[in-house]
């Protein structure tokens, strides 16, 4: 076995949640860029403190706190000593990057005038789009876009043309979440204080992948999340420049951010308290230094080494497959693989390769303007970090050739017209294979709805598919509903679902346990309150209208 075998097979050991069968089937989980998989020195380090060291911090004279506070502030430091940042008070906590740049948004924002200028480009995420958007209503700012261009990049020459002396703040992404490009963040952050422009970078895709020195960027906010860098959920960072930081006012208020109350007036807090009222999430400040800290003592080089590894095998092994396409070749890119397969619905892919235990994601990735802007709504994005292996790689290529294998559909399968009979069929079935195939030829054969119905008033929401429902009701008061959806396992299900609610009044169908019929098909994940698949929003839509009718 090679030196680099042996390492990543002693850090997958640190991985509890590697090891373990999930759904009973082992787990190949690459879904990264979403959230990274937590070692045990990160998990021992949450569960110690509120074992041994639980108090609020800061505001107590008792041992117990000062001991939780030591532990906070030195947690601080490791982080901006991560950073490299001039001073731990320039560190401060929220709750992840969306936090930290709603921060940045409501307080450096007050000082925005009509007429400014916000740059943010065509990759971002909604997080570094929305609260720029909320702010230019507030203030009468403008904002200016970077287009993307066919391979990824952002356009430079366009950026360089958008740079004004009205340009008050540019908000880009390090690393594009959903097509892993690498932006030139330090030429950027040059060229916008050439015209006085201050600069937030998101750093939430960046620093899972290499460390980032923020004095050498000069970078005035650069901001993340715990939770992709190995740490818990809840907890991120926002650091600014002090001088920035100290002119700014505070966003919420509350506890420890304030140094004196009376009626006549309130004086605040030092930095960084200014911007963390509140009880903050101590035992996540903790969690993430020691991630930190865990991080620092890999070897970085044969990180980047395995993590290209990775990336060039799933490109080499995907590239001969029929249909194929990966979106987005940019020059410089982090280990994260988006496509397309011709003729497959993005949503079929991730759910198909979730029943043989391999988690993607899929979807728009919250970057709906980049979708569009590519002229998709979708992609599959397979993102690897370093304690992902080359034979799962291998797996994964293997299972998407098999589910774009064509799919036959022999006589004796077709779907019965007699549609109160799905159920049962379903039933029949042995297995998850056969499960979903009998599902993949009722969307096949599911009728759905004339372009003309898929309107705006029909639309249900969900993230990964559109889905559309009508109703009409009979003079007996009996519904029928109609459904469709781009993906083909959701129509399907939507034909199942359909077979149970139909010519059925509103009092029958409120006595339908629709979770109890998917329990014993075996597809309750389907109904789960995620914003995922829409599948749900079908179903207690159905539920609605028929509690107006009864009404």
């Amino acid at each position: 076995m090679a030196p680099q075998d042996n390492f990543i097979e002693g850090i997958r050991r640190e991985f509890p949640l590697l090891n373990q069968l999930v759904d009973d089937k082992p787990l190949i989980y690459f879904d990264n860029a979403a959230t990274t998989q937590k070692p045990n020195t990160v998990i021992a380090t949450v569960e110690d403190y509120y074992r041994s060291a639980n108090a609020n911090v800061h505001r107590a004279s008792h041992a117990l706190s000062a001991i939780a506070t030591s532990r906070f502030e030195q947690a601080r430091q490791t982080i901006a000593d991560y950073l490299n940042a001039p001073s731990p008070k320039q560190i401060i906590w929220t709750r992840g990057t969306t936090e930290a740049i709603n921060l940045v948004a409501n307080s450096f924002g007050q000082s925005f005038q009509p007429g400014d200028q916000i740059i943010v480009s065509e990759q971002e995420h909604h997080a570094n789009i929305v609260p720029w958007q909320l702010l230019a209503e507030r203030s009468g700012a403008v904002i200016k876009v970077i287009p993307v261009q066919e391979n990824g990049e952002l356009d430079q020459a366009v950026f360089k043309q958008l740079l004004n002396e009205r340009t008050k703040l540019v908000a880009i992404t390090h690393v594009s979440n959903a097509l892993g490009t690498i932006n030139p963040v330090k030429q950027m952050i040059s060229q916008a204080h050439d015209f006085g422009a201050k600069v937030l970078i998101d750093g939430a895709q960046a620093l899972p992948h290499f460390q980032v020195d923020v004095q050498e960027l000069d970078a005035d906010f650069y901001v993340f999340s715990g939770h992709k860098i190995y740490a818990p959920t809840g907890i991120g960072v926002l650091y600014g420049k002090e001088s920035l930081l100290e002119s700014m006012p505070p966003w919420q208020a509350g506890g420890e951010m304030i140094e004196k109350v009376s009626f006549s007036g309130t004086t605040f807090n030092r930095l960084p308290f200014k911007f963390e009222a509140g009880t903050p999430n101590i035992a996540g400040a903790l969690g993430l230094a020691e991630a930190v800290r865990w991080l620092i003592k890999q070897p970085f080089d044969l990180i980047s080494q395995h993590e290209k590894a990775l990336f060039d095998s799933a490109l080499d092994a995907c590239s001969s497959l029929k249909g194929f396409r990966r979106i987005g070749c940019p020059e410089k890119h982090v280990s994260l693989l988006s496509f397309t397969i011709e003729q497959f619905h993005q949503q079929d892919i991730g759910l198909l390769l979730d029943k043989q235990g391999i988690a993607i994601r899929t979807g728009h990735h919250c970057a709906m303007p980049l979708m569009h802007a590519l002229g998709l709504n979708g992609t599959s994005r397979a993102s690897f970090a370093f304690y992902n292996t080359l034979d799962e790689v291998g797996q994964f290529a293997t299972a998407l050739e098999q589910l774009i294998s064509p799919i036959s559909i022999p006589v004796k399968a077709a779907i019965h017209q007699d549609k109160t009979g799905l159920v049962q069929e379903l039933l029949k079935q042995k297995g998850w294979n056969a499960r979903y195939r009998q599902i993949m030829l009722y969307g096949k054969d599911h009728s759905g709805l004339d372009d003309s119905a898929k309107s705006e008033s029909n639309l249900v929401p969900g993230c990964e598919s559109q889905t559309w429902l009508t109703a009409q009701i009979d003079k007996d008061g009996k519904y029928q509903f109609q459904a469709d959806s781009e993906a083909r396992i959701i129509r399907g299900l939507i034909a199942v679902v359909l077979s149970i609610f139909n010519n059925k009044n509103s009092a029958e169908i409120n006595r339908v346990d629709i979770d109890m019929i998917f329990n014993q098909l075996e597809l309750q994940q389907h109904l789960s309150p995620s914003r995922g698949n829409g599948l749900r929003a079908v179903i207690e839509r159905i539920y609605q209208i028929a509690n107006q009718s009864e009404g």
